[in-house]
């Protein structure tokens, strides 16, 4: 679930004079099932929004909320479970591994419509922001994104703890070409939680006009000036889907000097070889090219954009995944 979409329901509930149970997954190890960052809320009416990780831990927790819910001056908490059977520790009651570390707070109408709101419309606007949550409450801190920023902190010193997020999503890919499998790749990666960009050269194609998944579709004269259009380079995924070899040369001559983390380019190995004979005679080093993930995606039988985006998608969520660890 994406962030504007829980802190506008947040918004909404406060807006109505209801409070919100908050519950948030600030830390957590390998093979846990809730990861940092994901969130779920749940109203005076019981209603779910989103998850920690499921299971017999979130089915407990929702038991809990209602009497939380029903009290005065709720303290924040943070929980750290294990999931194993044995072992330090409280156990979670499953026993996937690793262990993760909950922060339960409630958000009420008098004193935290105001901060919700601040931090409804920096996610609208697409700016940075530090979401700061403690024991003194919730609030919204103003701050320019550096490449360095982190996206989430938490910090425990005995009992006093601090958790930090930075509202602007990290997770960021760049799709340069606007047909099908550009099309796939957006409707796969919104449901990833992804900030989705695609630039093409064409007017009024059908996939483009399809395409309601993307955050900002941009139509540009050429595809080598789309990389200088992109906002915070350093977190942005590049994968370049266009219809032809010279459209991927310019989209390539654009991106290989500049910090993305990731450059993919579809294409048969055959075609693979005619972009970079062609980048070379462009003046493009070895090591540029080195750079490059060629053909993109899982080796798999992938036929159909469908297939394709989700080569590509799963190719992006293991290197993220060896990143993190």
């Amino acid at each position: 679930m994406k962030a504007i979409s829980y802190w506008k329901k947040v918004l909404s509930l406060l807006q109505e004079n209801q409070k919100v149970f908050l519950a948030m997954v600030v830390d957590h190890t390998i093979h846990s099932p809730g990861t940092t960052g994901a969130k779920l809320l749940v109203t005076e009416k019981n209603e779910i929004i989103g998850t920690i990780g499921g299971g017999i831990m979130e089915y407990e927790l929702v038991n809990r909320v209602q009497e939380i819910l029903s009290k005065n001056n709720f303290i924040p908490e943070i929980h750290t479970l294990n999931h194993k059977k044995t072992g330090l520790g409280e156990q979670s009651g499953m026993i996937c591994a690793g262990k993760q570390t909950n922060l339960y707070y409630v958000c009420e109408p008098n004193k935290d419509r105001e901060s919700v709101d601040e931090i409804v419309q920096v996610l609208l606007k697409n700016q940075a922001g530090i979401l700061s949550i403690s024991l003194e409450g919730l609030s919204l801190q103003n701050q320019k994104l550096e490449p360095s920023d982190f996206q989430f902190k938490f910090i425990k010193n005995g009992h006093i703890w601090h958790y930090q997020e930075q509202l602007k999503n990290f997770n960021r890919i760049a799709i340069i070409g606007g047909g099908h499998c550009s099309l796939a790749l957006s409707r796969v990666m919104k449901n990833l939680g992804y900030d989705i960009t695609v630039f093409e050269t064409r007017k009024n194609i059908s996939t483009l006009d399809q395409n309601k998944f993307a955050d900002s579709i941009q139509i540009i004269d050429d595809y080598k000036i789309a990389a200088s259009q992109i906002i915070s380079p350093e977190k942005t995924e590049v994968v370049i889907l266009t219809t032809d070899v010279a459209s991927d040369v310019r989209g390539l001559l654009g991106v290989l000097d500049k910090p993305f983390p990731f450059i993919g380019v579809m294409g048969s190995e055959n075609k693979i070889s005619e972009i970079k004979n062609r980048l070379k005679a462009e003046g493009i080093s070895d090591q540029q090219l080195s750079r490059i993930t060629a053909p993109v995606g899982l080796p798999m039988a992938s036929n159909t954009p469908e297939e394709i985006a989700i080569s590509i998608a799963a190719q992006l969520l293991q290197l993220r995944e060896e990143s993190f660890n």
